[in-house]
């Protein structure tokens, strides 16, 4: 079973690579999200992951994805760079590339509630609401006091025209932050709909 997983793993890799990392001028060089290139052979021994979370955290998301794609080919199996990328991806409505790095990041550590949650939520996003459901079912369960995936959960469900079920989680929402205005809001709406 590690095998398999290993290589999903890497095929994602690859395929997230091939498209950042195209060959030009016999240099290897890396092209971010905005499609502008970098060399390859700039960094040799600094520590991707850590100055791309340096600028991630700086909300600097054009040079951490720089970093973060160099250290996923340094570390191919840290799930923490592709969820990294994904929100980076997501902050860029790069729907598509933060749906494979959700992905990656869930394969790697499926036990990771932010990482179901996250992916759950770029499916949402995407429309694709049956998918979604799994990753945040999955992400309520593994950390159910964690307010927002309840909120997601119900606009899943809500997508999905499981009404009860959607009230039932944005209540479940509102017991864990009773103060939180939009969740107020959210049900307030919800309770009016029709079934």
């Amino acid at each position: 079973m590690y095998e398999i997983i290993t290589i999903i793993c890497l095929a994602i890799i690859f395929a997230i690579l091939i498209r950042k990392w195209p060959l030009t001028k016999n240099e290897v060089t890396l092209t971010t999200s905005k499609g502008e290139e970098t060399p390859q052979n700039d960094l040799s021994d600094i520590d991707y992951f850590k100055k791309g979370e340096e600028y991630f955290r700086q909300e600097k998301y054009f040079e951490a994805e720089k970093y973060l794609i160099k250290a996923t080919a340094k570390e191919p199996n840290n799930p923490a760079i592709y969820s990294r990328l994904g929100v980076i991806y997501m902050h860029n409505d790069n729907l598509k590339d933060a749906k494979e790095a959700f992905q990656m990041a869930v394969k790697l550590e499926p036990g990771n509630g932010v990482y179901q949650n996250n992916l759950g939520s770029v499916l949402l996003s995407l429309g694709k609401y049956k998918e979604a459901l799994i990753y945040l079912e999955t992400a309520t369960k593994i950390d159910p006091l964690v307010s927002k995936r309840w909120m997601n959960l119900a606009l899943c469900y809500e997508k999905l025209g499981e009404l009860a079920k959607a009230k039932e989680a944005m209540s479940t929402a509102i017991k864990l932050e009773p103060q939180n205005p939009k969740f107020q809001h959210i049900f307030a709406r919800l309770k009016n709909l029709k079934k």
